[in-house]
């Protein structure tokens, strides 16, 4: 009897000892492993129907108390706010209309071709040579004598229109240039330049080649008027020829009135003669750009012009005709104009700053005949 009440209590211990062992499980067992299974505590008291396989909910292993977001078809479609890149066309209606074939872009060698806005108005013209230097137009070589600007042509002459051309430009052989840059600046030009100073205005060391202003590097030449003397600073330059037909350009930049280049005309020095005429004169003058022949009838270029800007005066002089024609910074202003006069000889180019106090200076002189 002690017997069978031993191997009974045994067998209780027994019983009672696998629950235990069974119920502590160690923490390390508790952790799902990789993350891919649900424990026996999570699926205590769940019956094999409550428990859902994970494959089935997507878990990754963490306990999530949130709300799963809907899946697949279950999720709403929010609107389509891309931007449509070069590749992607966008969708668009099935009522979109199509585009007729006739409006369809062309192709290739249909496409027109637009103007370029860039070019000039100026003739189209092949690949040209230009003259050979010092060989002067002479009215029948436009082609040949074509140009842009006065790069184009040979050292020391100029590019200008002309009027027997049709709008061409054409390389002028200057037979008088002058750009002061061959001279040290402070100083007057030397003798044997050909100026001379005529009147000295407001003083000898006043009138001077400078680098202060210039257009073609780097020097100009400047002169100065005396206002309480009343004596005008004059530079004269004897031309070495005088035709006919006479064009004179140069560049000026002022700080007020009174100062002028002109074509003019000294007496005979030995004569004790030597006061001068100024037979064909371009001003600026009582706010104005005017010329003036005879000397004292004048004419205005320009209503107005503005102190310390550079200009470029051309001035076109027939003594045939008798007409006088100017353009200022390229733009024709006085088309042919008759004037009257009964002779005129020309033999000087002048540069003025008449009798006042304002400084002017002069670059880039050119002057050709026709």
């Amino acid at each position: 009897m002690r017997k069978i009440l031993l191997i009974a209590a045994l067998l209780v211990f027994v019983s009672c000892s696998g629950e235990a062992v069974r119920r502590l499980v160690p923490v390390a067992e508790e952790t799902p492993d990789a993350g891919n299974e649900i424990t026996d505590v999570e699926n205590s008291g769940k019956t094999d129907d409550d428990i859902v396989p994970a494959e089935e909910t997507g878990d990754s292993g963490e306990v999530n108390d949130q709300e799963e977001p809907a899946v697949n078809d279950e999720t709403p479609v929010a609107p389509d706010e891309t931007p449509v890149t070069d590749d992607e066309t966008p969708e668009t209606d099935d009522e979109m209309p199509e585009i007729p074939d006739s409006e369809e872009e062309p192709v290739n060698d249909e496409i027109p071709e637009t103007p370029d806005e860039d070019e000039d108005n100026e003739p189209e013209l092949p690949d040209i040579e230009y003259p050979e230097c010092g060989i002067a137009f002479n009215g029948s070589n436009c082609s040949a004598a074509y140009c842009h600007t006065i790069d184009d042509c040979c050292e020391g002459d100029v590019c200008v229109a002309t009027d027997g051309c049709g709008g061409y430009k054409v390389c002028r052989s200057a037979f008088f240039k002058e750009n002061f840059d061959s001279y040290t600046a402070g100083s007057f030009p030397p003798n044997s330049s050909g100026w001379k100073l005529k009147y000295a205005g407001q003083g000898q060391w006043y009138q001077m080649v400078t680098s202060e202003q210039y257009i073609s590097p780097e020097n100009s030449m400047h002169l100065l008027g005396s206002k309480n003397y009343n004596n005008s600073a004059v530079m004269t330059a004897v031309l070495p020829q005088v035709p006919d037909v006479i064009n004179v350009e140069m560049k000026m930049i002022t700080q007020g009135d009174n100062v002028s280049f002109s074509l003019c005309t000294f007496e005979n020095e030995a004569s004790g003669k030597n006061w001068g005429n100024y037979d064909m004169k371009v001003e600026f003058a009582d706010g104005k750009l005017r010329y003036q022949i005879p000397e004292w009838t004048a004419y205005d270029i320009l209503p107005s012009y503005e102190a310390n800007v550079w200009y470029k005066i051309r001035l076109k002089f027939n003594k045939t005709s008798k007409t006088v024609s100017v353009w200022v910074n390229d733009e024709l202003k006085v088309d042919k104009q008759s004037a009257s006069f009964d002779s005129i000889s020309i033999p000087n180019l002048c540069l003025t700053s008449d009798k006042n106090d304002k400084k002017v200076w002069f670059d880039d002189i050119f002057v050709w005949g026709e």
